[in-house]
């Protein structure tokens, strides 16, 4: 029996055990830290109407060209979009809001409506006032309040 090779065999089965257990170790990722407050995690849209809670959504579509970022969430029957510049300022240029708590709508810079944004790490705020119309009485005009709370 030639016991060089029974112990090189030994050493080399532990020597790829070792690496095998740091190999894994080296893939796993830490646990997500959880987002501060005033945030949301990537990917993630909280719309408020009329002080009514829409549920969350992660249908969150952000694009930005140059100063401005175009910002999508939900989809074309319930949802919600807005056109954000960082020109000079934090500016809404236009929020579009369809059939979310009831309530279409939109807000115009200088045209009607007002609108605020602020920005908390990667999350968006953007709050305000649209005109449009109650879902269950599309006829009458109506002026609804908005939050959206999206995170890029």
């Amino acid at each position: 029996m030639d016991r060089g090779g029974l112990v090189w065999n030994r050493f080399a089965a532990g020597l790829g055990s070792g690496l095998m257990v740091v190999g894994i170790g080296a893939c796993s990722s830490p646990p997500a830290a959880s987002p501060q407050a005033g945030t949301l995690p990537s990917g993630t849209a909280q719309v408020t109407i009329d002080n009514k809670d829409i549920p969350r959504t992660y249908a969150v579509h952000c694009t930005s060209i140059e100063s401005l970022t175009m910002i999508a969430t939900g989809d074309v029957t319930a949802g919600a979009t807005a056109l954000v510049s960082n020109e000079d300022a934090l500016t809404a240029q236009s929020v579009g809001i369809q059939d979310l708590g009831g309530f279409t709508g939109s807000y115009m810079e200088g045209l009607q409506g007002r609108a605020q944004v602020t920005m908390s790490g990667q999350t968006y705020t953007i709050r305000g006032t649209a005109e449009g119309f109650d879902t269950d009485n599309p006829s009458a005009r109506t002026t609804g309040t908005f939050v959206i709370k999206v995170a890029c």
